[in-house]
């Protein structure tokens, strides 16, 4: 008997690539989008958490160095999509399904009727305890950074600027009720060549975290996963601000 699999995901590009690297291996029985939030909710709850001077700051960022990036970036992007076989193909209108928020009570219904073996969360909301206890079935995580120790945003990036390397890679974990808490089933590093940038880290991620995930769903579905262990807990990170991403572009060289 096929296991059940869904996606779960906010709208973001990536999600494309992680079903076509997966569609080859397993079937997937629905992708659940959740509507985006506007830039100025995001922005004024994480002003509550970091504050208004940093949050300028990531806007700064957002306005002046992405656009810059954007254009100069094009080139390896494309190197890595050839690479690793990236496939950004339309995902069939019949798997799809919308929904405002993952944590309604009608998106709730929805995924208690598909009753899934296997729930992979992409890019969403904080997911609430009632959705996480509303099915048996696992929910696995995809985390761009390594866990436990760089939770949060841009894991990848905060490792390189801390001079971590060890440490730049992504994850796949267990979802629980906080955030990039969940017990660990696989992670893996990404290897930086001198021509990538705070954006193509992302693709680098993906390409990896598609393998992973193949083998995560493997050992859920045998049953047979280890959770790795580690003790160390970090803060949890957000974005860089256009400051701090200068600072460290200078002092450290991390594009």
């Amino acid at each position: 008997m096929k296991p059940k699999i869904i996606l779960l995901s906010g709208e973001k590009q990536f999600i494309r690539y992680i079903y076509n690297g997966l569609k080859k291996q397993f079937e997937i029985d629905a992708v659940i989008f959740e509507e985006s939030e506007s830039s100025d909710i995001i922005y004024k709850r994480r002003t509550k958490k970091i504050g208004i001077i940093k949050v300028i700051g990531q806007k700064l960022f957002d306005k002046f160095i992405i656009k810059r990036l954007i254009k100069s970036s094009f080139p390896r992007i494309k190197e890595i999509i050839k690479k690793f076989k990236l496939d950004s193909s339309k995902i069939p209108i019949e798997k799809t399904i919308m929904v405002k928020s993952v944590n309604d009570a009608s998106t709730i219904a929805l995924i208690q009727s598909i009753n899934p073996d296997i729930i992979i969360v992409n890019a969403t909301r904080i997911i609430k305890s009632d959705v996480l206890k509303s099915v048996s079935g696992c929910f696995i995580n995809i985390h761009s950074g390594i866990l436990p120790k760089y939770r949060g945003y841009s894991g990848g990036y905060w490792a390189l600027v801390n001079n971590d390397k060890s440490n730049c890679g992504s994850t796949i974990h267990i979802v629980d009720e906080k955030i990039d808490t969940g017990p660990v089933l696989c992670q893996e590093l990404i290897d930086i060549e001198p021509t990538d940038n705070y954006l193509t880290y992302a693709f680098l991620h993906v390409a990896i975290e598609i393998e992973l995930l193949k083998k995560a769903i493997v050992s859920v579905i045998n049953k047979d996963f280890k959770v790795v262990k580690k003790a160390v807990i970090s803060k949890l990170r957000y974005g860089p601000t256009i400051w701090v991403y200068l600072f460290y572009k200078i002092v450290r060289k991390v594009k």
